[in-house]
């Protein structure tokens, strides 16, 4: 049971508002043709083998937690600046996620003040989840597990619109759907890492079954949602919301459904980054919480669209590097060097 829970929890985090909407789906899969599985193979191998090395890291180094990791492997300032890095990673993709539950809100509630009533409610709710920890976490997971599939299989469903003409291009390359997908793998065990010491009290060979029941999970939910996008290609290359677009051939129901994978998907992802910020954050477990959940909620005056299309993507890519770093082996002499410099 733990170990389904754990798995549930990942994928929790993993599965957040831009797959529910199909934006991500299309960038880093279904736009590579014949060639997505090679890009969901890369995806799901390096989410894997991450979610696995990086624990056994923490335990060979002695230390539960990411920014004792990063002191241990970087010295105590180098160290310190990459924990707040990644803090700061998490701080910004949960804002962008709540700001996405208030949107959802309200557009889909016809209360007054819905965008504000679902900011609060969604930011409450999340808190909550993350303070109970494991399962908490898993809750809201095991409903994106029963609702994305039914979602996409009734996607997958609907008649392929006019057919279109596309200029003339080579085949994509296995190499480059390959690289698509090893980068958009990275990048979410990058946003994850805060959160990996839940794995730390399993046996290794449980985290592996956590990773492999991570992964099957995660690539059949990828796997549909790419049929689902090369099927209706034409229609949704351009649009930022492909799933949406294509829920009105399922009507009013259909839009009710695509609202409950979105918000629980950007509510499950919420709820795992703010377990993954009190594990950062250098304060107890509810104080962790609580000032985990201001830093969200400051960054979500934001707006989803500006996190996601200029902090998101310059903060992952340095986060994606340093988790490289820290899942690298050290020789002997670097290993001295940071025993020496963490002094």
């Amino acid at each position: 049971m733990t170990v389904l829970s754990c798995a549930l929890a990942l994928l929790s985090g993993a599965v957040g508002a831009g797959f529910a909407s199909g934006r991500e789906i299309v960038r880093f899969f279904a736009a590579h043709g014949p060639m997505a599985a090679a890009a969901i193979l890369g995806a799901v191998a390096v989410m894997g083998a991450l979610f696995v090395h990086l624990p056994a890291q923490m335990e060979r180094a002695g230390v539960s937690s990411l920014p004792a990791l990063c002191r241990s492997r970087f010295g105590a300032r180098l160290g310190a600046l990459c924990a707040a890095l990644f803090a700061l990673l998490c701080a910004v993709t949960g804002g962008a996620m709540l700001a996405a539950c208030a949107e959802l809100a309200a557009l889909t509630l016809p209360l007054p003040h819905s965008y504000g009533l679902g900011l609060c409610v969604s930011l409450l709710l999340g808190a909550v989840l993350a303070h109970a920890g494991l399962y908490g976490l898993a809750l809201p997971g095991a409903a994106l597990a029963v609702l994305l599939p039914v979602l996409l299989l009734r996607l997958l469903a609907v008649p392929v619109g006019e057919a279109c003409f596309s200029p003339a291009m080579a085949p994509d390359l296995p190499v480059r759907a390959l690289t698509d997908g090893v980068l958009y793998g990275a990048l979410n065990a990058a946003l994850l890492a805060g959160a990996l010491p839940l794995l730390l009290p399993l046996s290794r060979r449980d985290r592996r079954r956590t990773a492999v029941l991570f992964c099957a999970g995660f690539s059949l939910l990828l796997a549909l949602g790419t049929a689902v996008c090369r099927r209706h290609l034409s229609a949704v290359m351009n649009q930022p919301m492909p799933f949406v677009v294509l829920s009105r051939a399922l009507g009013p129901g259909g839009y009710a459904l695509v609202a409950a994978c979105l918000y629980a998907a950007a509510l499950s992802t919420l709820c795992a980054l703010l377990a993954a910020l009190v594990r950062l954050l250098p304060l107890s477990p509810l104080p962790g919480v609580l000032a985990g959940a201001a830093l969200c909620l400051l960054f979500a005056y934001l707006g989803f669209d500006a996190l996601v299309a200029r902090a998101y993507p310059v903060l992952g890519a340095v986060c994606t590097g340093l988790l490289t770093l820290l899942c690298v082996p050290l020789f002997p002499s670097a290993r001295q060097y940071a025993s020496s410099s963490s002094r």
